[in-house]
């Protein structure tokens, strides 16, 4: 068996300006709720979800 780090790509340098962050990422993502019932903006949700499996909170 390899080790792990053998597996691992050769990956180019890339500029932080040339790769999208979190948020934006996060913000291509479609609302499915109704607009109805809706009283937070789906990024905060999904961003503030994301970092609590980040620092694996349980909610």
């Amino acid at each position: 068996m390899k080790p792990s780090g053998s597996q691992l790509r050769e990956h180019p340098q890339v500029a932080p300006e040339e790769a999208p962050g979190l948020l934006e990422r996060l913000a291509e993502v479609p609302d499915p709720r109704n607009p109805r019932g809706v009283r937070h903006c789906l990024i905060v949700v999904l961003a503030l979800t994301a970092c609590a499996v980040l620092l694996k909170l349980n909610v």
